[in-house]
């Protein structure tokens, strides 16, 4: 089966020679592979972010995609390396969350411990295994090894807290602050949405909660400070400098500023409640 990209994303930064390494590892097994940045501008150690970034974007890759995720504060410690495949794509990660968005939204066909080291180099720091285990794995991947002979099946992977989303008694929703993007939107649990007519439709992506359907012309917002914004299309639906709520490219409710920073602006921080209520 022929190979999609090797889809690189770490906290790694560009300004050393880590990704670079990685690249030339790849590319010394499977030459004939590409390779592609996701990104490698997530903070440090924030292993949350990238689960996210991760599950937000691997829907758009071609299929037999493989995700190298290399966010691995406990990288040299008894965490484990993993190989874990979907039908559409296979993502090479380390066993602390990094893949809890992903599992959450579909059960994956194999997940193995990457214990078999005759895919991975030959000798081994104990602080970047990206280079030692992760690139090498990915590219023999890539070059037509199976991942069941990567290693030894395993269950349960860890996961990290998910966020939360509920319905109240009153048909309101309540979610929270997941992160701040680059621009200072504030992406919330909100979501997913569907339209139908004039409604939206709740199409939950995280469990223990129900559909729930809302007039978009008669929701609004409520943040933690007491303001309550209606839900826009888009930025240009304000003035500049005003509060807008939409929903984002993910399907999941943003809080933006019209050509300015919400998160500064507003001074939320990750896990503070926020309400999607019914007007009057």
């Amino acid at each position: 089966m022929t190979s999609g990209p090797i889809v690189l994303l770490s906290d790694f930064g560009l300004q050393d020679a880590f990704v670079g390494t990685m690249k030339g590892v790849i590319t010394g097994i499977a030459p004939q592979c590409r390779v592609v940045d996701l990104t490698h501008g997530i903070p440090r150690g924030d292993v949350h972010r990238a689960a996210y970034y991760l599950w937000q974007a691997a829907p758009f890759f071609p299929e037999q995609s493989i995700f190298v995720a290399v966010v691995d504060p406990g990288v040299g410690t008894s965490r484990r390396a993993l190989g874990v495949a979907w039908p559409e794509f296979t993502c090479i990660a380390p066993d602390n969350g990094l893949l809890t968005y992903l599992l959450t939204h579909a059960q994956p066909s194999l997940a193995v411990e990457l214990d078999a080291r005759a895919f991975q180099l030959e000798e081994q720091s104990g602080t970047f295994h990206g280079r030692d285990v992760f690139a090498p794995v990915a590219a023999h991947l890539a070059s037509g090894t199976s991942l069941a002979e990567m290693g030894t099946p395993v269950e349960k992977l860890k996961l990290l807290p998910l966020p939360s989303m509920t319905v109240g008694a009153d048909g309101n929703l309540r979610g929270q602050i997941l992160l701040a993007d680059h621009f200072g939107n504030l992406i919330t649990s909100m979501g997913l949405w569907q339209t139908q007519g004039e409604n939206l439709v709740l199409d939950p992506w995280l469990p223990d909660c129900r559909s729930v359907e809302f007039d978009r012309m008669k929701v609004r917002l409520r943040l933690p400070n007491g303001i309550t914004i209606p839900l826009s299309t888009t930025f240009g639906d304000v003035d500049p400098g005003e509060l807008v709520a939409y929903i984002g490219s993910s399907g999941l409710i943003e809080i933006g500023v019209n050509q300015g920073n919400a998160a500064e602006m507003l001074g939320l921080t990750t896990s503070q409640e926020i309400r999607l209520i019914r007007k009057g």
